[in-house]
């Protein structure tokens, strides 16, 4: 394997324990949810890093053996949009119960479950515009030769739609984990915090 592939893997494992012991700790709901958001925030911001910026991993012309290429659905890139969307779940339920008043979540489980989904993917889809935005203003005004097709070099943000519609299918599929990550063992129908 190669060292994404190990990368992705270890952030599952250590993920997989962060929440098994913050779920079986004895600590309020506030806190655990506290814990896991920043945690996911930090994976999110350590896997971004390594693929955007220090090691290419998630360079458009980059093809893993495990994860697919970066130009598909899949690959590295799919990973970081997993991870942000469970990062901004978790998130966005934290400031639910910081701050209850000023919030923009309903406290029935299904309407908070439809709004999350609907914001995540507001900021989505505005991501990827910008995105888009980017690629227009590098082509069209500073008249980048961001494509190649003799030697196969693609350089936009946006190679492909399989590509932008796998960062959106992600993203919303982290905000489902990142949803059911707390809701997974409650019973009543409510999410006020009682401990």
């Amino acid at each position: 394997m190669d060292t994404p592939t190990y990368t992705i893997i270890l952030s599952f494992i250590i993920s997989a324990i962060v929440v098994i012991f913050t779920k079986l700790s004895k600590k309020t709901e506030a806190k655990k949810i506290k814990i896991m958001f920043f945690y996911f925030s930090a994976i999110w911001l350590l896997i971004t890093s390594l693929g955007e910026l220090l090691y290419d991993w998630a360079g458009n012309n980059v093809c893993s053996k495990y994860l697919g290429c970066i130009e598909g659905f899949f690959g590295y890139d799919a990973f970081e949009h997993l991870f942000f969307g469970i990062a901004m779940a978790l998130g966005l339920i934290l400031l639910d119960r910081l701050y209850p008043k000023y919030s923009l979540l309903r406290k029935e489980k299904w309407r908070m479950f439809i709004e999350i989904v609907a914001i995540i993917a507001l900021v989505s889809v505005a991501w990827e515009m910008y995105e888009c935005a980017h690629d227009a203003f590098r082509v069209d005004i500073l008249h980048e030769n961001l494509i190649n097709w003799r030697i196969h070099l693609n350089l936009l943000d946006q190679p492909t739609n399989f590509d932008t519609m796998g960062d959106l299918t992600f993203d919303l599929l982290g905000g489902v984990i990142g949803f059911f990550l707390i809701f997974i063992k409650k019973k009543d129908n409510s999410i006020s915090d009682k401990n």
